[in-house]
């Protein structure tokens, strides 16, 4: 007892503190949500079931109705069949009975377009002569009488019924299997064989021809179609798409065989079968004359309490549970049965001849749950929505000083730019909650002053240390021994345009060199020349772009003395030089019309004609040319022979530029300050961390050249052994070069000049555009700051685009002071920059 009381003292407990701390975690609006929500769900969830459980009701009522429906209907159709044979016998026995009259009336009568009959026989008692008839396809064949022992079963036992039957009366048979001898030209044995249902009727006799039995069957597989009919989309009761579960009728006898059921209404001619009927039931298959009929076992009881119903003429509706749920998700089927009449004669009561049942399986009650489900789902969804918008928009209206606080906090993105907060609310709560966040973000702003004041000291030491580029200098020793030592470079494109410089130097054939401008075209062609065959011949250099047209063919085929006035002597051109040799005509794209049609015709002879010459020289001369443009675009705009680039495009080598491989950067640049050292006259010189940086994130419009140029001037400027970043002068640097130092204050200002009075003083912050060496960021600022009269760091890169650096804006602010266009103000994130 102990511990059970323990339990229950525990429990709410725990319960408590669980609920405690999702309130704590939860605000206001979410507190309302869990308030709020779970009565509303689970009204809606218990209305939902109660409207389900009605609709379900009410659903399983129309369902067995329509199925009643068309079970009577079914029942009826095979009545008024049935009694249309009955008619039709009575007909054929109000005339004669011989072959001739018989036969004659029932073709007339399978003309007229009725029922199919496949049999007419009549059988006298005693003397006359007996006739069968047997339709095949649509002629009426009369078996003759040596064949009668062949027909199976023998006709003559039918006049066993002589005595049961009167003068107008007629008896319908159970299905039997009956065998006619048909034999054709091809097949003398041949046989037709049917499932029939026979129609008997006794003919009195007229004085000429005895009485007889006169009997007309009809094949089972039409009342079987009936049964398809009214179970496909063609019936006459059909009003709405049905889905595809299993449906199918059948017809019983009174002594509860099963005899046939439906099939598929698109093949008439299929055989009576009994498979669907009789699954699930244990029994007996097949009976003498029709082996598909089915028996089902006593023990049945649902079975056999409809054939007792039947043989009472009643119809009835049953909801069976399936024994094993299918694969559509029906758990049931609507079992209905009613019984099949037949009126032996006018003014008798009709009798029980079968029954048809209908089996029905639907999946509505499935798929209306779905809806039900679904509509549930849907509306328990729209109240949630509406609860929750309701709350959400009660819960701004009560949140929205606190949610403006917070955003105040958020936009603070950087702490440099953190600032007191003051909003528009009054209460104690807010007020509260503003001045403690307003003294937190005073001492965090006193704290990043210190902290951003030791990391920028830090960072400042750590970029003007040394820089470790030993493994560059042991890469150039190797480069040193390497086959194409004067190629200076590491990774796939620097290793791709030494091998292709190592294939075009085998051949002896003329080579194109693209690239831009900087990236050692001439490089490429001498390292070309050096590894050739041609290396011990000249090695001629021509710049296409630095010369006129005229200078340009003088220079490449040269004159004789009184070509022009200036020529007073002889002169070879270039081709003439080069001979045996290299000749590389270097920016290909700048020569004229005429240069390119001389150099195409040169090329294709391999003969040249100096200026003011008739003879024609012979040289041997491999050329490479280099440009720095697209030909190919030249071509299009009809500046650049076609013909000739095809001539000098026998080999394509292409330059990579510098910002495709910067990885060569560290190393190009211990290369250069090798050779600038020696120019500069310095013993040793080294690079610091923070050049470096600064030249590996340039991306070198100029590629080498550039780079060259500006290893060169650092070394030369350079006033300690080590070069640091603001020695770096790159070329949209260049105006900025260190001058001398200006005072933080405004200066003197300067009297106009007294040849002119009128001459205004310009003060610093009045320069706008025309303020030389500023950079396009700069100048595109310069108004709004001078506007405004004062800009933080942020507020500069917002101005520009807000993706420029923070150190690029750092610089360009630091350079308006140094123009004493602005003055800095405070330290760390109160720093501004105002106008003097």
């Amino acid at each position: 007892m102990a511990v059970f009381f323990s339990s229950e003292r525990t429990f709410p407990e725990w319960l408590r503190k669980r609920l405690s701390f999702i309130a704590r975690k939860l605000g206001l609006r979410g507190k309302l949500l869990l308030a709020l929500l779970p009565p509303i769900v689970a009204v809606m969830l218990v209305t939902g079931y109660a409207s389900y459980r009605v609709s379900d009701e009410f659903i399983d009522i129309a369902l067995g109705r329509t199925v009643r429906q068309n079970t009577l209907a079914v029942a009826h159709e095979t009545e008024q069949y049935l009694d249309g044979c009955r008619r039709d016998l009575l007909f054929l026995a109000g005339g004669a009975p011989d072959a001739a009259s018989l036969a004659d009336a029932f073709a007339r009568l399978l003309a007229s377009g009725g029922t199919p009959y496949l049999e007419l026989c009549f059988l006298p008692a005693s003397g006359g002569q007996p006739v069968v008839l047997v339709r095949q396809g649509r002629e009426v064949r009369e078996i003759a009488p040596e064949d009668y022992p062949r027909i199976s079963p023998n006709p003559f036992a039918e006049l066993d019924r002589m005595g049961t039957l009167q003068p107008g009366q007629v008896f319908p048979s159970d299905v039997l299997e009956v065998s006619y001898p048909m034999p054709t030209p091809d097949s003398a044995n041949r046989f037709v064989t049917a499932n029939v249902i026979r129609f008997y009727t006794r003919y009195a006799g007229n004085g000429a021809i005895p009485p007889g039995i006169l009997y007309l069957s009809v094949e089972a597989s039409t009342l079987r179609n009936l049964l398809s009919w009214y179970n496909s989309n063609k019936s006459p009761l059909w009003a709405f798409p049905r889905s595809d579960e299993l449906r199918f009728s059948y017809f019983l006898n009174s002594d509860g065989w099963i005899l046939f059921q439906s099939e598929d209404f698109a093949d008439p001619g299929a055989p009576l079968t009994t498979y669907h009927a009789r699954e699930g039931y244990d029994g007996s298959l097949g009976k003498p004359g029709h082996q598909a009929a089915f028996r089902p076992n006593e023990k049945h009881a649902t079975y056999w309490a409809a054939v007792a119903d039947l043989a009472k003429g009643s119809n009835g509706l049953q909801k069976v549970e399936e024994e094993r749920t299918s694969d559509s998700g029906v758990g049931f089927h609507y079992f209905s049965y009613a019984p099949v009449l037949f009126r032996t004669a006018p003014g008798q009561p009709p009798s029980v001849y079968g029954g048809v049942v209908f089996v029905d399986r639907s999946q509505l009650p499935i798929v209306a749950g779905y809806k039900n489900m679904d509509v549930l789902l849907f509306v328990t969804i729209g109240a949630i929505t509406l609860i929750s918008l309701l709350v959400f928009w009660f819960g701004r209206i009560l949140t929205r000083p606190i949610r403006e606080l917070a955003a105040k906090m958020n936009d603070l993105d950087s702490l440099e730019d953190m600032e007191e907060i003051n909003l528009p609310y009054s209460g104690y709560d807010i007020t509260a909650l503003q001045g403690s966040i307003n003294n937190i973000i005073r001492r965090v702003k006193e704290q990043v002053v210190e902290i951003q004041a030791k990391d920028e000291a830090i960072l400042n030491v750590n970029r003007r240390e040394r820089a470790n580029l030993d493994r560059e200098r042991e890469i150039l020793v190797e480069a040193e021994l390497s086959r194409i030592p004067e190629i200076v470079g590491i990774g796939t494109a620097v290793a791709n345009l030494k091998v292709n410089i190592l294939k075009a130097a085998q051949v002896d054939v003329d080579v194109l060199i693209t690239g831009e401008t900087g990236t050692g075209k001439q490089l490429v062609a001498e390292a070309i020349h050096a590894h050739s065959s041609r290396s011990e011949r000249p090695f001629i250099s021509i710049n296409c772009g630095a010369l006129d047209e005229n200078l340009l063919l003088d220079a490449l085929f040269g004159h004789v003395k009184g070509a022009f006035s200036e020529a007073k002597e002889d002169r070879n051109g270039a081709f003439v030089e080069a001979d045996g040799g290299i000749l590389f005509l270097d920016e290909i794209q700048s020569a004229s019309p005429k240069v390119q049609q001389s150099l195409l015709r040169a090329l294709a002879s391999r003969k040249i004609k100096p200026l003011g010459s008739d003879r024609e020289v012979n040289v041997d001369v491999r050329i490479l040319a280099a440009t720095n443009v697209d030909i190919p675009s030249l071509i299009e705009e009809r500046t650049f022979r076609e013909d000739l680039y095809y001539r000098l495009k026998v080999v394509s080598i292409n330059t990579p530029a510098l910002r495709e491989n910067r990885e060569n950067i560290p190393l190009l640049c211990v290369y250069y300050l090798q050779q600038a050292v020696t120019l500069a006259g310095r013993e040793h010189l080294e690079l610091s961390k923070g050049a470096l940086v600064k030249l590996t994130s340039y991306d070198w419009p100029g590629n080498v050249r550039e780079l060259v140029n500006c290893i060169t001037r650092a070394a030369v400027m350079a006033e300690t052994d080590v070069i640091q970043a603001e020695e770096i002068r790159l070329e949209n640097e260049l105006y900025a070069w260190p001058a001398e130092p200006r005072p933080e204050t405004a200066p003197e200002p300067v009297a106009a000049h007294r040849d002119h009075p009128a001459a205004e003083i310009a003060e610093p912050h009045a320069r706008g555009d025309h303020e030389p060496g500023l950079n396009a960021r700069q100048k595109e600022a310069w108004d709004v700051i001078r506007k405004k009269g004062t800009v933080t760091r942020k507020e500069y890169q917002e101005l520009v685009g807000g993706d420029l650096p923070t150190r690029t804006a750092i610089y360009d602010l630091q350079d308006f002071v140094k123009r004493g266009l602005l003055v800095k103000t405070g330290k760390g994130p109160s720093t501004r920059y105002e106008l003097p």
